[in-house]
């Protein structure tokens, strides 16, 4: 079973300041000796122990405090989370726990529970039982340890997946962590779909960040039955031949038509009667055939021609146009990008061939165009199959193309939603990329919470059964032969008893019910004693046992405090753990004491137990006192007498004139205390303090009587302070007031024992 080690934290607990990661470990260990003047704190530090030993916070704490200590085991518990666990080990023992069990105007206690002699049997079973608990708590605790780490695998799984997915997210303000990636777990766990590829990922990404939408496309347009009606004009075209010129010379020599035709227009014109040619008299018969052979049908048929390339030519030109229209890819949204390009190649592609398949046409039509009385030679021109499949294929590209492009106008529209369904492809791909992982994880942690289920209620079974067994068998009457025989011891005479009754305890006094209350001396026997003897009931185990104790003495004789405080650590000596709390000096000592070789060992072991005072100050600038617990001074763990440690924060006030002493509050009694004890041995004998200066002054006369008066007004101020108890209470002296009486009480010790204040001051350095 571990021990307390450390405070870990501590928050708004009275007078304490605060505690937390940063603060230095107090390292308690199984014996720990805690000292601290009334009012520094120790009630409220009990009460914390004491809140581990109910497993809630204690009502007497303030409100909103929280707290919480660290084991050697690892464990950690505390308040207001996490208090339960320790309550069957922590034992406290303070002022509360005096007015919970003890009712001395009723001369009443509460009882205390043994097993009984006649339950031998039952009493077997209670102790077979309660090693099953110890076993199962092991266990419980292992099962605890494997569930915090797995849960800590898990959450930390989840919190840096859910970091990758929200990076290619691009949500802006917006945030995608933990809680999400385990909704989208649950939503998508049996999606039957693939992960998205790297391009669409990409693609996803992509329209992620835009923060508007691009801009819209104008649509292709393409006819085929185009291609078909023009090739098959312009093929048809150049197949013809001018059958109505009827002349010879034509027929045999047909590309003389149009020289022929201009030639004859030409001398008509100009009216000549003579060939240009042969110088000849063109006959008149022979002007009225050619007039008859060449007439407007022939500038019609031309004039055709003419129109068909043109057409043609602007066929070629649309094309081209539709080729140069198609988008190119980062024209289209992002989702649409990876298999565009490959679609724009194969209609350019298609485009290219349709318009080489065409200017084949080009060029036969300009041949007729010179020769159109005679038929084209058609060998070198582009089938018409070929030209309509080619013209087929770019009209499929095309449409392919214009759905694209109404994806892409589509998406412009609904840019919101497409934003959207982007973001759900990327966390469903992240989900069907991880969930076999994810799973796994999330298995682990669920089957070691399933794990610490099973423990937690074997071990509440357990206790339980325990519960009930002791509850059959206990017996509260043989707690009062012991309480009696310590209480004998402790007084020293066996006047004061206590009787079992039905519901606890009687106090007697002479074999008869005690009237009045008892004295504080024989209150704190009765308590002690009392609450030593409880220590273990109900079966338990003083070396599992947590011991916390708050001031064990309280108005006892020197000889029954010396038997308290020897009783309390004997019956102590084997609990597993022991916190003494006090603020008597002699109490401190006696465990100082015994306790001493256990804090540095000679034998070079480890140390098994720590000294640590409360120290109470004032920070500059503040008002309000705060404590802290801090490791015990070497002057008051070496000295039986408080004398060197008070003087050693008097020297510090010295040495310092013009600095802010966080003790200077109580430094008016600090100096009156160090007086007394160099008074007592350098001018012993009544007469106070005024009465002990005259005698100084009368044994050293080179003393200067006059400033010894400062030193006298600590009389009339700090009249009371015969122990430290007035330590922490404030004076009505001045801050000059104060540093003129230590001065004087230095000046005065120099020239009385020079060699005393010397080596005092060696101590203290």
């Amino acid at each position: 079973m571990g021990i307390l080690t450390n405070i870990k934290s501590l928050q708004g607990m009275g007078i304490y300041a605060a505690r937390g990661a940063r603060s230095p470990s107090l390292n308690f260990r199984r014996y720990n000796l805690i000292y601290g003047f009334n009012g520094s704190g120790k009630s409220t530090l009990s009460r914390l122990f004491a809140s581990l030993e109910a497993g809630e916070p204690h009502p007497k704490l303030p409100q909103g405090s929280t707290f919480e200590v660290t084991l050697d085991n690892g464990a950690t518990f505390g308040c207001p989370t996490n208090p339960k666990g320790l309550e069957p080990r922590m034992l406290v023992f303070n002022s509360d726990y005096i007015e919970q069990n003890l009712q001395w105007a009723a001369g009443r206690a509460s009882p205390v529970f043994f097993i009984g002699a006649d339950q031998a049997e039952a009493a077997a079973e209670l102790t077979r039982i309660e090693g099953d608990i110890l076993k199962a708590e092991v266990k419980s605790e292992a099962a605890a340890a494997t569930e915090r780490a797995a849960d800590k695998t898990f959450a930390s799984y989840k919190r840096e997946r859910a970091k990758t997915v929200a990076s290619r997210l691009h949500l802006g303000s917006r945030k995608y962590e933990a809680p999400a990636l385990a909704r989208d777990f649950d939503t998508w766990k049996n999606h039957d779909g693939p992960r998205l590829t790297d391009d669409e990922l990409k693609a996803a990404e992509d329209t992620r960040r835009l923060d508007e939408p691009m801009p819209r496309l104008d649509l292709l347009s393409f006819d085929k039955a185009t291609i078909e009606t023009a090739y098959r004009f312009i093929a048809e075209v150049c197949g013809q031949s001018l059958a109505t010129v009827a002349l010879e010379e034509v027929q045999q020599h047909p590309g003389m038509l149009l020289w022929l035709k201009h030639g004859h227009e030409y001398h008509e014109t100009h009216g000549l009667a003579d060939c240009l040619l042969c110088g000849n008299e063109i006959p008149a018969d022979r002007r009225a055939s050619l007039a008859a052979a060449l007439d407007d049908r022939v500038d019609q048929f031309v004039a055709r021609l003419k129109r068909t390339a043109e057409r043609l030519d602007g066929l070629l030109e649309s094309i081209s146009q539709l080729a140069a229209q198609l988008p190119v890819v980062d024209d289209l949204a992002s989702e649409l990008r990876p298999g565009f390009r490959d679609l724009r190649q194969d209609a350019s592609k298609n485009a290219r061939q349709l318009a080489e398949q065409l200017r084949t046409l080009q060029a036969v039509l300009s041949a007729k165009l010179e020769r159109p009385a005679s038929p084209a030679d058609m060998k070198d021109v582009a089938t018409e199959a070929d030209v309509l499949a080619t013209a087929e294929r770019l009209a499929t590209s095309i449409a392919s193309v214009n759905a694209t492009i109404a994806d892409h106008n589509q998406g412009v529209a609904d840019f919101a939603k497409r934003k959207e369904d982007a973001e759900t492809s990327i966390r469903r791909h992240f989900i069907v990329d991880c969930r076999e992982e994810y799973a796994k994880t999330a298995k682990d942690a669920g089957d070691a919470t399933a794990r610490l289920k099973v423990e937690t209620e074997a071990l509440a079974a357990l206790r339980e059964k325990a519960r009930e067994l002791r509850q059959r068998i206990r017996t509260h009457g043989p707690a009062a032969a012991i309480i009696n025989k310590l209480i004998a011891a402790y007084l020293g005479h066996g006047e004061l008893t206590i009787n079992p009754v039905d519901e606890g305890y009687e106090l007697h006094r002479h074999g008869t019910p005690i009237t009045g209350v008892p004295s504080e001396g024989e209150k704190t026997a009765i308590a002690i004693s009392y609450f030593l003897s409880s220590i273990e009931a109900d079966n338990r185990k003083l070396k599992d046992r947590i011991v916390v104790v708050d001031d064990p003495v309280s108005s006892l004789d020197t000889k029954a405090l010396n038997f308290a405080c020897s009783l309390v650590r004997t019956r102590l000596e084997k609990a597993a753990q022991v916190f003494v709390l006090t603020h008597n000096l002699q109490c401190m000592n006696e465990f100082r004491k015994a306790w001493k070789g256990k804090v540095r060992p000679r034998d070079g072991k480890e140390p098994t137990a720590t000294f640590l005072y409360i120290d109470v100050t004032i920070a500059e600038g503040e008002h309000r006192r705060s404590s802290k617990i801090i490791e015990m001074s070497k002057l008051l763990r070496e000295y039986d007498s408080e004398y060197h440690f008070l003087f050693s924060h008097v020297q510090r006030f010295v040495e310092q004139p013009d600095a802010y002493d966080d003790h200077g509050y109580m430094m008016p009694n600090v100096i009156r205390r160090v007086l007394d004890v160099f008074l007592a041995f350098k001018s012993p004998g009544g007469g106070g303090l005024p009465g002990q200066l005259d005698k100084l002054c009368a044994d050293y006369p080179g003393l200067d009587r006059e400033r010894l008066a400062a030193l006298e007004r600590l009389t009339q101020v700090e009249s009371h302070s015969d122990n430290l108890d007035d330590l922490l209470s404030f004076s009505t002296m001045t801050v000059e007031e104060t540093r003129g009486a230590a001065a004087a009480l230095f000046a005065m010790m120099e020239y009385v024992d020079g060699n005393h204040l010397k080596r005092l001051k060696g101590l203290c350095d």
